[in-house]
């Protein structure tokens, strides 16, 4: 009995080896890994230093003066060599366009008036191919101020979309997010020996050891209506030294149980889940419509910057044809001027009545001023041109700036090489055929098309859509809960079949339990939901009043962009006039027969040189100012791109109630179409006599007349056509033969930045 109980004993001291072993085992593998990636991660950082300083080594550290001896700065003090080592860097970091661009120097009028001076190559573009360029290179949709350089942050890009779609907190995909399923699962060991004071805690012994396995798995899913639906599978597998346990060995415990939990108030429904979300809080609304609406507005947004960019290019371009023909009526006026001087100077050599010295140094000195405005001309003064905004939406006109200097804007808008050895020309005449536009058409393409109209209703859109989710949140959560569990206890893992210690009974341990009931969770008062509702309103208010801002300066800008065009036309006539008047002044001045006389005044001459000039800039300038506000009138209408034949596919504008209404309507016709014609005949009859017995006919119907082929003849308001628009605007994915631009959500794999990267496809218009 003796010898028994010893080799008990000597087996539970080899069981109590084992368990010592294994938990130093544990520990002494822990520190191996620890130290083994302490050692690489100090290799890698010994091989990234030498790896630094041999680089360094590896540039020579001479200063502007040293000679070419090395010198080694002061210990916190900085050196040429520096500086000449990030130089080199970037050096190698720039791309060979880069540094071909910047290795060539500027047109400039320095050596102009040389003998062996020659004229830069050209390259002429028209107008469409200057906008395919700048469409191809329109990753930043660029404009003239300094915003890239002053605030990057505030530049538009053609990212704006996709990086909205795809944001993690705002995005619609974060939306959505919200109702995928989720999984969550914790598989635990655990090795305890703990040394007791009381048997009751220990179980009944004082030396308490335990093998614990522990496993906590669940699946749940939201739906759109707030229902969740939980499911769980815990398993618990003990093995311990109590001398209470009903089984020999290890006791597994599992359990398998589902949940269910229904709002009845605070998010119940299909509504407050898409506009709130599921995890919404008061004040921060995060579902499926509030981001759409978000994602809509940075269209809108892409649209206007696409707008104003493409608007900033005609500026550049028709500026840049301005400053070619103002340097050509410069040099022509120079060269009459020169001729004239020359003539003077003879006739004062042969003391001629009129060719006076006093006349010869007004020809001198009106020649220098040409002189100097053809060098103007050409070279430019670095002051603001046409652009966006500048009294008017689409651009006024300025008329600044020389050939140099406006070559050089219209490289910079649209994205090519500022210095490439060539001069643009353009190629492209502005047209003078008269505008000629109904205004009733010219508001509502206006109010239908114009993107800020679209931008700030989507904006009161999402308002409202939040004021709904506000008001929600005055209501108490209340939430039916129903719960069922399938417990089980056994000697394996989901068994239910147990064999006592003390008896050797078999025992089965499958239990079935349910639980229902309520939640309710209430604060007292409601004084932040009830502040939400108030700022919800104030918020709508303030969009509402934005929009009718915002509709106002539409109205604004159009009859200015109307009022423009007329002008412009009836300028350009005048110019023309006025030019041809000019030319005929001097033709007659500069005849032989009026030369001929006796007393002929070289004053007159000289003024109608000057006069020639002038009427020859204020024609260029009209023939400008006209095809600007053209281009103005469709930049004021909205219907800038569909000018150029450039349209945004990816559907129309989005438009709950359009939809709805058309589905209503396309299953009514349906279900008129399945009944027979007498009874549809009868219908009609019945559905005629009631809207007479009402007595609510149109005023314009006429007695007998189908209501439906009644035209309404009266014209719309304002307001009408701004409500309206949504189901009036046209479809962009259907789009005219010409320059098409798809734009989807996502760029290509290989990175590269431009709107084709996006999908963008540009097509050339017909001629």
């Amino acid at each position: 009995m003796a010898r028994g109980h010893r080799v008990t004993v000597a087996t539970k001291n080899v069981q109590s080896m084992s368990y010592h072993q294994c938990n130093i085992i544990i520990v002494v593998v822990l520190t191996v890994f620890g130290l083994a990636g302490c050692v690489s991660d100090g290799k890698l950082a010994n091989q990234e230093i030498q790896t630094i300083l041999r680089d360094y080594q590896a540039f020579p550290a001479q200063g502007p003066d040293s000679g070419g001896n090395s010198t080694t700065p002061n210990e916190g003090e900085f050196s040429q060599a520096d500086a000449d080592v990030k130089l080199a860097q970037y050096a190698q970091d720039a791309t060979p366009q880069k540094r071909a661009e910047s290795d060539r120097a500027p047109f400039t009028v320095e050596k102009a008036n040389a003998d062996d001076w020659q004229a830069p190559p050209r390259k002429d573009m028209t107008l469409d191919e200057v906008v395919q360029i700048a469409l191809a290179n329109s990753t930043v949709l660029r404009g003239f101020g300094g915003r890239v350089v002053e605030s990057p942050a505030l530049a538009k890009t053609i990212y704006g979309p996709t990086v909205q779609a795809t944001n993690p907190d705002r995005g619609v995909e974060a939306a959505l997010s919200a109702f995928d399923a989720q999984f969550s699962s914790d598989f635990l060991f655990e090795d305890n020996h703990e040394l007791l004071n009381n048997r009751i805690l220990g179980l009944g012994v004082n030396d308490f050891r335990q093998t614990l396995y522990r496993s906590e798995t669940s699946l749940s899913k939201r739906t759109a209506t707030g229902t969740e639906f939980i499911l769980r599978n815990n398993i618990t597998g003990d093995r311990n030294s109590s001398t209470s346990n009903l089984t020999r060995g290890r006791g597994w415990n599992w359990e398998l149980e589902s949940e269910i939990r229904q709002p009845l108030l605070l998010g119940r429904g299909l509504e407050f889940n898409q506009i709130a979300g599921p995890r919404a809080t008061v004040g921060s609304y995060r579902g499926v419509m509030i981001a759409r609406l978000n994602s809509d507005v940075s269209v809108t947004e892409l649209q206007m910057g696409l707008r104003d960019y493409l608007s900033n290019v005609q500026n550049a371009y028709w500026d840049l044809y301005f400053a070619y023909e103002n340097l050509r009526v410069k040099t022509e006026a120079r060269d009459r001027c020169l001729d004239t001087l020359k003539n003077l100077q003879q006739l004062e050599e042969s003391s001629v009545f009129g060719a006076e010295k006093d006349k010869v140094d007004q020809a001198k000195e009106q020649y220098f001023r040409f002189e100097e405005e053809v060098q103007n001309a050409l070279a430019g003064r670095l002051l603001v041109g046409t652009r966006i905004f500048n009294g008017s939406g689409g651009g006024t006109f300025q008329g600044v700036g020389g050939v140099y200097a406006c070559e050089r804007r219209l490289r910079m808008i649209i994205g090519t090489e500022i210095n490439d050895g060539k001069l643009i020309y353009t190629a492209s005449e502005p047209s003078t055929a008269p505008i000629n536009y109904v205004w009733n058409d010219v508001v509502s393409n206006a109010l239908m098309r114009r993107t800020e109209l679209r931008a700030q209703q989507l904006r009161v859109e999402k308002r409202r859509l939040e004021l709904v989710a506000s008001r929600a949140f005055t209501k108490p959560h209340l939430d039916a809960i129903g719960a069922y569990r399938y417990r089980g206890l056994g000697d394996q893992i989901y068994g239910t079949r147990v064999v006592s210690a003390e008896t050797g009974n078999v025992f089965y341990t499958p239990t079935h339990e349910w639980w229902a009931g309520l939640s309710l969770a209430y604060p007292v008062g409601q004084r932040l939901a009830n502040s939400a509702v108030r700022n919800a309103q104030l918020e709508l208010s303030r969009e509402q009043a934005l929009l009718d801002e915002v509709e106002r300066r539409v109205i604004f800008g159009i009859s200015n962009a109307r009022g423009e065009c007329a002008r412009a036309q009836e300028i350009l006539g005048l110019a023309t006039l006025r030019r041809e008047a000019a030319q005929e002044q001097y033709e007659t001045l500069t005849s032989p027969e009026y030369r001929e006389r006796s007393k002929f005044d070289y004053n007159i001459l000289l003024d109608s040189e000057r006069r020639l000039a002038e009427a020859d800039d204020n024609y260029l300038r009209a023939r400008v100012q006209h095809a600007l506000a053209t281009k103005n009138l469709n930049f004021e209408m909205g219907t800038l791109l569909e000018a150029l034949n450039i349209h945004l596919a990816g559907g129309d504008w989005p438009s709950r109630r359009a939809k709805v209404s058309s589905r209503k309507m396309a299953k009514v016709k349906r279900w008129i179409k399945s009944v027979p014609d007498n009874f549809q005949s009868r219908l009609h009859d019945f559905a005629s006599s009631k809207h007479s017995r009402t007595g609510k006919s149109d005023s314009k119907t006429q007695p007998g007349m189908d209501l439906e082929s009644v035209p309404d003849i009266s014209e719309p308001g304002a307001s009408e056509i701004l409500e309206e628009q949504t189901e009036k605007l046209p479809d962009p994915s259907v789009s005219e033969s010409g320059r098409s631009i798809q734009i989807r959500e996502n760029s290509d794999s290989d990175g590269s930045s431009s709107l084709e990267s996006l999908g963008v496809e540009v097509v050339s218009p017909n001629p």
